[in-house]
């Protein structure tokens, strides 16, 4: 398993609109037909309804998600200015409530928020009154998951602490997504990407990990899980978040660390198969 990214398709996501909060989407970079819905620019780099991406990063996670999920509308809800620089954490409380007031109306059902800063918590619990965190809940509540990435700093903290995860990932209500690595025999936890285990007893931990597709790292991860959910909704609609992620754990595998803990991981060719 997991022998390569070159993920097929698993089930057409005809419909489903996914919004990624990045650094926008530039359409002609992606596959003919591709649909991307009038989205917006929160950035302050440009105009509010230029929602183009030289930097790039947000049109990778587009393409892996679209890859996986084939189908799927897209809504980019630009927050990074052209060098793929989220300028201040305040922008994604702004593309959640944007997200959140329009999730009716245009349909959404998964938010892509393939970034992460570079803190490394084991909890969340300073952040529960926060507007991230209530907006993710409340997107949750409403059966929309927020795929995040764990992040990607796990060789400057290790030292400190073997287990956590960069903001916002470690919101509990988010979907958090870690990074694998290949390797002959198998595969193994990404050396970079953060990790944080449910044995800790914090109430948060990575939801699942997987092999990066674009743009790599736990931003190509988290891309990777957002396809899935997206290939899920497509079947299931209606279904809730946590019934999404139930759904994706049953035909989860597990890899082992080197202190013998087991991490669950996702690899979209199984849900192909389901």
């Amino acid at each position: 398993m997991f022998n390569d990214v070159n993920y097929p398709p698993t089930r057409s996501a005809s419909g489903i609109v996914v919004a990624i909060v990045d650094s926008g989407i530039d359409p002609d970079r992606l596959p003919s037909g591709t649909v991307l819905l009038p989205g917006v620019n929160l950035s302050g780099d440009g105009d509010i309804a230029d929602t183009g991406d030289p930097a790039g990063h947000g049109t990778a996670v587009a393409s892996t998600i679209l890859r996986i999920a084939p189908g799927v509308r897209l809504l980019p809800v630009k927050t990074m200015n052209r060098r793929g620089v989220l300028r201040e954490a305040a922008l994604v409380e702004s593309a959640l409530a944007w997200i959140a007031t329009r999730r009716e109306a245009l349909g959404i059902g998964i938010v892509c928020a393939a970034f992460a800063d570079s803190s490394h918590r084991v909890s969340d619990e300073s952040l529960r009154g926060t507007a991230v965190r209530r907006l993710i809940a409340e997107l949750r509540e409403a059966g929309v998951p927020t795929v995040a990435a764990a992040g990607n700093w796990y060789p400057e903290h290790r030292a400190r602490s073997r287990h956590g995860m960069a903001w916002p990932a470690i919101i509990r209500e988010a979907v958090s997504v870690g990074a694998l690595a290949g390797r002959e025999e198998g595969v193994k936890l990404a050396n970079a990407s953060q990790r944080l285990h449910a044995s800790l007893g914090t109430g948060c931990s990575t939801t699942f990990f997987a092999l990066p597709g674009e743009p790599g790292e736990t931003s190509g991860a988290a891309a990777v899980v957002a396809g899935c959910l997206a290939a899920l909704r497509q079947s299931f609609p209606g279904e809730s978040v946590d019934a999404s992620v139930v759904r994706l754990r049953r035909i989860q595998r597990e890899v082992a660390d080197a202190d013998g803990l087991r991490w669950p991981t996702v690899d979209p060719r199984d849900l192909a198969a389901d």
